[in-house]
This record gives C-alpha cells, structure tokens and sequence, in this order.
C-alpha cells in the first residue's frame, strides 16, 4: 500500500466529552493523527499498525548535480555528497517529526560524529541522483542512519551510513532518544547498507605524519549551530591531496570521525599518513594540538 492514503474518522464519547479522531494520511511520507478535544486540535506522529500497512520506512528526494558540486574531474565531491546526505536526514527528521521546527525551541540541536561513505561509481555533472535515507532503531543516546545514491535507472552509487548525537546547546551534553517522545523505535527501517563499520579511526601524533594543509576558521564556514558545518571538513581532510594525485585515483572509501568543535579564529593544521595499499589517515589539530577530525580515505587505482 505504500505511497497511498487511508482516511479514518473515528467519533466516540467518555464521561461526556466528544472526541474526533482523524487519521488523515498513513502514507509512505505522512503518517499524522490529529486528535479533537473540545475545539482544540493537537497534531502529533504515530506509527500505529505502520507495519501492517506499509513497506518499511524510506525518505527520497531527487537533485540534478549542478556545476558547483563537482569536482576537477566533473564527479561530485565528497563534501557535495555530505551535504545532500545533510539535506534528505533533516528533511526525512521533518516528515518524522523530530526535525529543526521540534529540537530548535527546545534547546536541542542534531549533531553528526561519525559518517562513512562507500563509493561504488562516481555520481556525475548533469546527472539526477536519487537520495534515499532512513534512521535506525537509535541506541541510548545514537541515533543512526543509513543511505543511498542511486542513479535514474535505480543503480546504486554510493551506500553510507551516519551516527548522530542529540546536543543540549545550553549545557553541551548529550541527550536520551527518549526525548525524542513522539516515535516508536521498534517500528524503524532496521536495513543497514554498510554492516561492520569500524567507526573507530585510528589517531596518529602530528610529528608521525606530514602537514598538508592549513587554514583558519571564519564565517564562511559556520551553519545555524554557531559552528564549522560537518561538511566542509571533508574539503579539509581531502585537500591533503594534489590534483596530480587524485588524478591517478578513484575514490572508494571516505569515513570521518567528528572530534571537537571549530570556532571561528581556530588555526587548523591537516596531516595525512599513509597507510599502504592506497589508504590514509588525515588529521585535523588546532592551536592546542588537539584534535578536532578524523577521516580513513581509501582509494583505488
């Protein structure tokens, strides 16, 4: 039954109160009950029986592959790729519910800490993408969720998969998905396209690898969380890299790991190991050599 709707009405009394119960739209993108009580309407999300009415929960959007997302070599970049992913998770956390309109006015705000992203064919200029996404059952305070990039004609591109973390931003400590109070878990898409991911990424001192790359934070890079975007850190790690050597290269693997925040003003220095066999890590220091990113690239020939 997936992409059709069901319209219930349901009218009962107790002690002497009338309630009217709509379920307007069970849908593949709506799945709202508003409840009546007296003349006043309270919408809220409700899995109910989604199960036994509908396919297993998926988000998908479609965009056209513009200039400004390409790389060198007309493919789309890995910083491009981080920020459609960004795009359809907060569009898929609005259709549920639990997006920027829920977190913002209580004090809450997404934040990534891990991504990885496999690349099975380059996703080119000029091309339609197919995004499609859908959260994990979350753990105590991890909320997951997987990815894909598909062609027109329903190729997959590119599988991916994220960890995110729920940020009290006037205390800066991490939340319980119970707060998150209008979902039942137990009804989420469980699929993973990329099982036996090793989120740990492994460290390595400054003087151990070589300095690649510098820059120093400003405004450019900030997003509405007063911080560097997520995805202009892989424009970091990957500017590691010279032309001449990524145009030996085809990418395969790109996983980072979300240390610390950036402000603006923060000195950051990019070093990159080399690991054999076309892998690398790169690792972002500030001022103080701390450690603010992480990320494995892995390529091929």
């Amino acid at each position: 039954m997936q992409g059709k709707s069901i319209f219930i009405k349901l009218n009962f009394f107790q002690k002497n109160q009338f309630f009217s119960i709509k379920i307007l739209d069970f849908s593949a993108k709506k799945r709202k009950i508003r409840v009546f009580f007296r003349g006043f309407g309270i919408d809220f999300f409700s899995r109910i029986g989604y199960n036994k009415y509908m396919k297993q929960y998926v988000h998908e959007k479609e965009f056209l592959i513009k200039y400004c997302d390409v790389d060198f070599k007309d493919e789309l970049k890995v910083s491009a790729t981080l920020a459609y992913l960004e795009e359809v998770a907060c569009s898929s956390a609005d259709e549920l519910g639990f997006g920027y309109a829920f977190v913002k006015p209580r004090g809450y705000a997404f934040m990534v800490s891990n991504l990885c992203c496999r690349f099975i064919k380059p996703v080119r200029l000029g091309e339609k993408a197919r995004f499609k996404t859908w959260p994990t059952p979350p753990s105590r305070v991890i909320f997951g969720r997987e990815y894909q990039i598909l062609s027109q004609a329903g190729e997959v591109l590119v599988n991916a998969s994220s960890r995110w973390c729920l940020v009290d931003m006037q205390t800066g400590k991490l939340l319980q998905s119970k707060v998150i109070d209008n979902q039942d878990y137990e009804t989420y898409n469980k699929n993973k396209v990329l099982e036996g991911v090793c989120w740990g990424i492994p460290s390595f001192k400054a003087e151990d690898g070589e300095l690649k790359y510098s820059m120093t934070v400003a405004n450019a890079e900030y997003d509405h969380n007063m911080h560097v975007n997520n995805t202009r850190y892989a424009d970091y790690c990957l500017n590691c890299f010279s032309i001449a050597e990524l145009s030996e290269l085809r990418l395969k693997e790109f996983c980072i790991s979300y240390v610390k925040q950036c402000k603006e003003g923060d000195k950051l220095y990019f070093y990159r190991k080399e690991m054999g066999n076309e892998e690398y890590l790169t690792q972002g220091f500030n001022e103080l050599g701390q450690t603010v990113v992480q990320a494995r690239v892995i390529f091929e020939k």
